[in-house]
């Protein structure tokens, strides 16, 4: 979940962010982002990182009652928006011990500071409310038996009000560790994880029958999803892999909230098409790779999204009716081909 962790702790860490005296600082200007200090003593720290434009607060406590929380936002010229938090903690009984927790989800709202009191209790309160006085445990939840680590089923809260339940693995791991966190049911949208929108691109409109795609634009791929988002994959003056431009967008008309790459750069090298039909089964598809992620927009009898981590599905849409649910021809001439393996057929 979180594929490029980095300390924010040390000071040529490049973080927009620092820790200091248990404050939250900007670390140019050295504006603190509370009142008061992060509640840290002797058997409790905190500690700052960053996974591309997010950053993570811990907090560990080392007392009996062991617990850690990890809250989650971004921080840009001054500006905070939260994103959730993870609360994980071990109850200790009569003849066992075992880790629940809860997790909240945010709405992407700005957050006002500085907060009056320490940051971390000011945002907890704002995306959980009360949420952990109704934590259960998750002693229960059934697992894949290939995973291999700590597996915690917590209920989920977003924007303060419950919202079913998901389950997180630590893979490797009989502890919370956040660089070994991985969602296994309910997670939040990963088709949004590569790369957020930014300012410039913030904007852009798309609108063509109902595609991500402008009218000046060629659909190499759109559909609109079962979960009610529309991806499409747009294309501008592409003629081969190394002309014009390619990009896969996800979100709704007017509002897109995923696309990649950022910029309009030809697709050779990032894009690619796979022809992998198989007898009298039809399969292509266009795919790229980010990070630990592969994105695959498949034509198929019914078309759908499917996105991989690490070789396994995480994530997968199936296309509703209508839009252009299949791989174009131009798209062929501007891309680059590969042959199909197995991860086409996953």
């Amino acid at each position: 979940m979180f594929p490029s962790l980095k300390s924010c702790m040390e000071a040529d860490s490049g973080c927009a962010l620092a820790l200091k005296d248990n404050f939250l600082v900007d670390a140019k200007s050295g504006r603190s982002l509370s009142e008061e200090a992060e509640p840290a003593g002797v058997m409790s720290g905190f500690w700052l990182y960053r996974d591309g434009d997010r950053y993570i607060l811990e907090n560990e406590n080392y007392s009996r009652a062991k617990s850690r929380r990890w809250l989650v936002f971004t921080y840009d010229s001054g500006k905070v928006v939260l994103h959730g938090a993870y609360i994980f903690s071990i109850h200790i009984a009569e003849m066992e011990a075992y880790w629940h927790g809860y997790e909240c989800r945010g709405d992407a709202n700005p957050f006002a500071v500085p907060t009056k009191d320490s940051f971390s209790e000011t945002a907890l309160e704002a995306l959980c409310g009360d949420a952990e006085g109704w934590v259960v445990s998750g002693r229960d939840t059934e697992v894949p038996v290939s995973a291999k680590g700590l597996a915690v089923s917590v209920p989920v809260y977003h924007a303060r009000n419950r919202d079913g339940s998901a389950t997180y693995l630590f893979t490797e791991s009989d502890v919370p560790d956040l660089s070994k966190l991985v969602c296994l049911s309910n997670c939040a949208d990963v088709t949004q994880i590569p790369e957020r929108v930014s300012q410039e691109t913030a904007s852009l409109q798309g609108g063509q029958d109902g595609t991500l795609c402008s009218a000046e634009e060629d659909i190499y791929f759109s559909c609109p999803l079962t979960g009610g988002k529309t991806v499409s994959v747009c294309a501008q003056g592409n003629n081969k892999p190394t002309a014009g431009y390619v990009q896969y967008r996800y979100g709704v008309p007017g509002k897109i909230e995923m696309l990649y790459p950022q910029k309009n750069v030809p697709p050779k090298g990032k894009f690619f098409v796979v022809d992998a039909s198989e007898g009298s089964v039809n399969l292509n598809n266009i795919k790229f790779k980010k990070g630990p992620y592969t994105y695959l927009v498949n034509q198929a009898f019914v078309s759908f999204l499917t996105v991989l981590k690490d070789d396994k599905v995480v994530f997968r849409q199936s296309c509703s009716a209508g839009g252009y649910s299949f791989v174009s021809r131009v798209a062929r001439q501007g891309i680059e081909a590969l042959p199909k393996s197995a991860e086409d057929f996953r």
